[in-house]
């Protein structure tokens, strides 16, 4: 369904101006239709329909992604106000909380004195990290394939560990999401010889599937069945959380939003290294894979405490957090003038 989407969509797109256009922010060089995320909420939705899939708490997940998805459109078309599109990303939080009553109850063992509750603080803090997420999504939403893939990588280990600890409704939407990411990165990454993606994925794409990451790790580690400890959400996103909060407090010391676009992200820097396309993503999913079944083989089948594993994450940003300054630092030095202007 999704690859009918975006036959269909496609044309009507290039026909009624729906394209990201070229600019000195962007390295693509024709307009290009965001329309995967579209594609990937409408072709989910159809099968939902047509197979008469009945998941708890749907309407609350209907709502919140159909939100988001046109909220992102919007801003795909015309650039809507940071404010406007954090409100809906906190609306959409609060469906998730206080309709389907998916929350962050407790943090597990992080500092090794027994399980921290968050009581009062529980919606707060979902509503907190909800929105980061999101957000973590949209700010790798760079380069082609990039946050599809890494969608794709967080979606697929939280579903597996689902059918292994037979928590259906988690399979479920997983394999949903599964086979419209595959066949959206079909049209996105440059395969079968191509140069560049023929479709983006958009803001409407890229917040829908960070909302849905957190739902479904949410939804994975907290509760009495759940199946997988707190600490273990943060190495499934690793990298896109590295590079979102890298980013944020680097624009924050410059006395810029933290919400500024700019072209330090990790997949700008590994281009000016020498890298192509391919290769940045190809590395960024490595690392992305590598830290998330490492974290996972620690904790489920070598029981390491989670307050280590949570201390190994911290050393980890600490040092992509150093590596990043260090590097942009350096190529904001050698830039010549017109890349200087490129990236303000």
């Amino acid at each position: 369904m999704t690859i009918i989407f975006i036959l269909v969509l496609f044309p009507c797109a290039l026909k009624f101006g729906f394209v990201d256009k070229p600019c000195i922010r962007k390295r693509h060089t024709n307009p290009t239709p965001p329309i995967g995320g579209i594609a990937i909420f409408l072709g989910v939705l159809l099968t939902l329909w047509f197979y008469d899939i009945n998941l708890p708490q749907q309407t609350a997940f209907i709502l919140a992604m159909t939100l988001l998805v046109i909220v992102g459109a919007i801003d795909d078309h015309v650039n809507l106000n940071v404010k406007i599109r954090l409100t809906a990303q906190i609306f959409a939080a609060l469906i998730m909380t206080e309709i389907a009553d998916i929350k962050i109850i407790d943090m597990g063992t992080l500092f090794g004195n027994g399980t921290v509750y968050l009581e009062g603080f529980s919606t707060i803090l979902t509503v907190f990290a909800v929105v980061g997420g999101i957000n973590a999504f949209n700010m790798i939403d760079g380069i082609d394939g990039l946050s599809g893939s890494s969608s794709l990588i967080s979606i697929s280990l939280v579903a597996l560990l689902a059918v292994f600890y037979n928590q259906p409704l988690i399979v479920h939407i997983g394999l949903l999401f599964i086979g419209a990411i595959s066949a959206f990165l079909i049209f996105n990454l440059r395969i079968f010889g191509r140069k560049k993606g023929l479709i983006f994925l958009g803001d409407s794409g890229s917040t829908l599937l960070g909302y849905v990451i957190c739902w479904l790790i949410i939804s994975a580690s907290q509760g009495e069945q759940r199946i997988i400890p707190p600490v273990l959400v943060l190495w499934l996103i690793a990298v896109p959380l590295f590079d979102s909060i890298c980013i944020m407090l680097r624009r924050i010391q410059k006395g810029k939003s933290p919400f500024a676009p700019d072209r330090e992200h990790l997949h700008h820097i590994l281009p000016l290294k020498g890298f192509s396309v391919n290769q940045t993503l190809i590395t960024i999913l490595t690392v992305s894979l590598v830290m998330a079944l490492t974290a996972i083989t620690a904790s489920l089948f070598f029981m390491v405490p989670d307050q280590l594993l949570f201390v190994v994450f911290l050393l980890f940003f600490t040092l992509f957090y150093w590596v990043m300054h260090q590097n942009t630092k350096v190529i904001t030095d050698e830039l010549p003038e017109n890349e200087l202007a490129k990236n303000k």
